[in-house]
């Protein structure tokens, strides 16, 4: 009789064959299967058409109406990107019209897809590029170098494409790159749609997420941003709700509104600080302009990381497994500095889903408005069905595909055209409400002018115009004019001209609304001519010139940015030749004295305002069609 060891060996070994065929096909059907799961349709030069003949979509289109007749999917995610080539803001709009061209053709083809598709329209491609970066072997180690090091600085978008530009493999990097930045990337997913996805109705920028609830109370902002936008990732939802809180009400029904603001966690620390702080200042501002009256009853408070949302996120996100829910949790909770579990969380194979996924949701910031309790009113519930206007697509002018072409400074700030209107049964009379919400363009500034307070003081006038020029420099001209004299006993008479470039060391916000702000460096030159005198002590006439470097600090005054308050401090050299004088006993003459005539040369400080700045401001344009 055969043993067990002897009858368990022939199975094995007449078994043996056939498992490992099996187990060969079950995991090429896999890899064959993950391989199609994921397509990429590629769009041209500033066009969101989807167009079946450009590069490999015919290809890309034909295999994901194979995969799509099989019906074996849940739900489909569409992720967007643009090359970074032209304006940020512009080409996070673009992104966002090429994921929601993709989703209609996908919808008008398959009606079926109705709700189960969603968007998370990306902006500049600038992780894909410094992948490619890293892979392209005909680049030098030093040339790679200079390339990663723009790709991965703290630097604005715009600040980036600048600095990529003025390097000599540009081109090249053009040339053999943007193109393939310029996609939308369709996922399917297994299972049931998912609950709240998003279809392009109301977002028109970079960032969103499917996994982004839009809060009742909240506005999102995309990655690096700190403009709000209301037709970004359901923000549009978000003001409906402010404006159902506030409208038809007196200002004195309000008691407060708080303003908390938060940011993902990629990055260093001190910089989403910042960040956040400009985020709750965006509402805060939002809520000035269309609310004037309640302009005293705003505080905003900077939360910084949402390490807490992070958490609460993670511990009920279905796509981690439990071993990779733990470990990220154990991250979370330690007591390590945040960019410490920044860099443990990188480290993880779960940090693209963290970052596309996840972080979207937690750059917002969270209103909260408080009634009078004599009052008792109600906050105001939000209809749960109440639709959200779609703003129109813009027209597109579609231009080369190998063309580089920058775009205007343009911003995406225009918030819904649906009208609010206060309840019937609304107790405020009509011309003690709060206004309802209009149109809300923000503005940049295109010249300031100014005056130096410490000169004013000693009556010498003076005026001085300054101009934003590029992302980081102004140039700025001032005249010093004071001509007072009484008899020939006292005289103050001096006229001075001068001109000053400045590099300002925050690069300016790319729709101009925070320019002429923060420290700055900059050379000058100047010259004029005087005439001081001061009873018998003091008599002097000359001409003179100056030249040297200047540094200061700007900084805007109150709320509402009336206007900057400046200090700067002149080091340089001064050169004057004069002439002296001196009055006759009874000041009825002024005589000659050549004997004292001379020069005067003199190195040290020779500027110093407190300056303030009344800058002038238009509104914003509209978004025009170039990328």
């Amino acid at each position: 009789m055969m043993n067990l060891n002897t009858l368990f060996s022939k199975i094995a070994k007449m078994s043996l064959k056939p498992i490992l065929v099996s187990l060969f096909i079950f995991v090429n059907l896999f890899f064959i299967r993950a391989q199609v799961a994921d397509w990429r349709i590629y769009y041209r030069f500033d066009n969101a058409t989807v167009d079946a003949s450009y590069l490999s979509n015919s290809e890309t289109l034909s295999a994901l109406d194979a995969a799509l007749s099989e019906g074996n999917f849940g739900a489909i995610n569409i992720v967007s990107f643009s090359s970074p080539e032209g304006n940020f803001n512009y080409n996070a709009n673009l992104s966002a019209r090429r994921a929601e061209s993709l989703r209609k053709h996908l919808v008008a083809k398959y009606p079926q897809l109705a709700g189960k598709v969603s968007v998370n329209p990306h902006a500049e491609c600038w992780e894909d590029l410094r992948s490619k970066v890293e892979a392209d072997n005909r680049l030098s180690s030093s040339a790679k170098r200079t390339i990663l090091s723009v790709i991965d600085s703290d630097d604005e978008a715009d600040a980036k494409e600048a600095a990529l530009k003025a390097l000599p493999v540009y081109q090249a990097l053009y040339s053999n790159y943007f193109r393939q930045l310029r996609y939308a990337q369709i996922r399917l997913s297994s299972g049931s749609s998912a609950e709240g996805t998003t279809a392009l109705g109301a977002e028109t920028a970079s960032g969103s997420t499917s996994n982004i609830v839009a809060k009742a109370n909240s506005v999102h902002f995309p990655l690096r941003g700190d403009v709000l936008n209301a037709g970004f990732n359901g923000n549009a939802a978000g003001l409906q709700a402010l404006a159902n809180a506030l409208e038809g009400r007196s200002a004195d029904e309000i008691a407060s509104i708080n303003i908390t603001s938060f940011a993902s966690p990629e990055g260093p620390q001190a910089i989403n600080d910042r960040y956040c702080v400009r985020r709750a200042a965006a509402l805060r501002d939002y809520i000035i302009n269309q609310y004037p009256a309640l302009a005293g009853k705003i505080s905003v408070h900077s939360a910084g990381e949402a390490w807490e949302d992070l958490r609460l996120a993670i511990e009920s996100d279905p796509a981690l497994s439990d071993a990779s829910r733990s470990q990220i949790l154990s991250i979370i909770i330690s007591n390590s500095a945040a960019d410490a579990k920044e860099a443990k969380l990188r480290s993880l194979p779960e940090w693209d889903h963290l970052f596309e996924e996840v972080f979207p949701s937690l750059r917002y910031a969270r209103f909260d408005v408080e009634y009078r309790e004599a009052d008792n009113v109600v906050v105001p519930a939000e209809p749960a069905d109440r639709p959200v206007a779609e703003p129109a697509e813009a027209t597109e002018t579609v231009a080369p595909a190998d063309t580089v072409k920058a775009p205007a400074d343009t911003a995406a700030n225009v918030l819904p055209a649906e009208p609010v209107v206060a309840p019937a049964d609304t107790a405020a009379p009509a011309t003690s409400a709060i206004p309802a919400v209009a149109e809300y363009r923000p503005k940049k500034t295109i010249a300031a002018i100014k005056t130096n307070l410490l000169a004013d003081a000693v009556t010498a006038l003076n005026f001085e115009v300054e101009v934003p020029v590029g992302k980081r420099f102004s140039l700025m001209a001032e005249d010093t004019f004071p001509w007072w004299e009484k008899g020939n006993k006292y005289c103050f008479q001096l006229w001075e001209m001068g001109m000053e470039a400045r590099y300002w060391l925050k690069p300016w916000q790319p729709d101009g609304t925070n320019k002429l702000q923060g420290w700055f460096g900059g050379i000058y030159g100047m010259s004029g001519k005087y005439d001081f005198q001061y009873d018998k002590a003091v008599n002097y006439q000359g001409e003179f010139w100056s030249a040297g470097i200047t540094a200061g600090y700007a900084k805007t005054l109150g709320r509402k940015k009336w206007g900057t308050l400046e200090f700067s401090l002149g080091l340089g050299y001064l050169k004057s030749e004069y002439r002296h004088y001196y009055p006759a006993d009874d000041y009825s003459q002024l005589y000659r004295d050549r004997a004292h005539d001379g020069k005067l040369g003199y190195f040290g400080p020779t500027k110093a305002k407190v300056s303030l700045v009344v800058p002038i401001n238009i509104p914003i344009k509209k978004e025009v069609s170039h990328e």
